[in-house]
């Protein structure tokens, strides 16, 4: 069976858009293959049990189809599944239940310097590197892989999870931290 999709660029056309609007098994489904490392890859780095994972997975695949008509033809599909991917993460995390106690820190202003950098030696695994984001606290790991991975400023991840610029800088402080902590006890052993 030849894919409805070209495996390195996806074009979605009007009569792929259409069969996806109509609920075609077939086009759907292929759609999810196509689409599913793309979802997963960022649910990975927010969530750490393959539940959740799947359950934000699901969640933008629904919306990817739901909302197919709004996607552009001839635009980057996986940009605008990774900003649906995004939006999905934020949304979860803002409806768990007590999300704004896990922001209730006092904030230290003197031990506040984010500017200061941190190398990680290339030596590491990417599952090494994995697994110590899943130690981090949940909140901690959201505003971490906001900013370093994602590429957020601090006043867009306070904007986004509704908490105080100086509470994102205390997030990434400590996630900085731990990591540090972590990847220097890996290299001693």
């Amino acid at each position: 069976m030849r894919s409805i999709f070209n495996l390195y660029y996806l074009e979605l056309d009007k009569e792929n858009i259409e069969k996806i609007k109509n609920n075609d098994r077939r086009t759907v489904l292929e759609l999810y293959r196509y689409t599913f490392n793309a979802l997963m890859g960022s649910a990975v780095r927010y969530k750490n049990n393959q539940e959740d994972q799947m359950v934000i997975v699901n969640n933008c695949f629904l919306k990817i189809v739901k909302n197919i008509d709004k996607y552009k033809i001839g635009t980057a599909y996986f940009s605008w599944v990774k900003r649906i991917a995004h939006n999905e993460i934020i949304d979860t995390f803002r409806k768990e239940k007590n999300y704004k106690e896990l922001f209730n820190h006092e904030v230290d202003e003197t031990i506040i310097n984010v500017e200061e950098t941190s190398t990680i030696d290339k030596e590491f695994e990417e599952e090494e590197l994995l697994a110590m984001l899943n130690e981090l606290p949940p909140a901690t790991k959201i505003v971490f892989n906001l900013f370093a991975i994602d590429g957020y400023s601090y006043n867009e991840i306070a904007e986004q999870l509704g908490i105080g610029k100086e509470t994102v800088k205390w997030h990434l402080k400590s996630a900085r931290k731990k990591l540090r902590a972590k990847l220097t006890k890996v290299k001693t052993n």
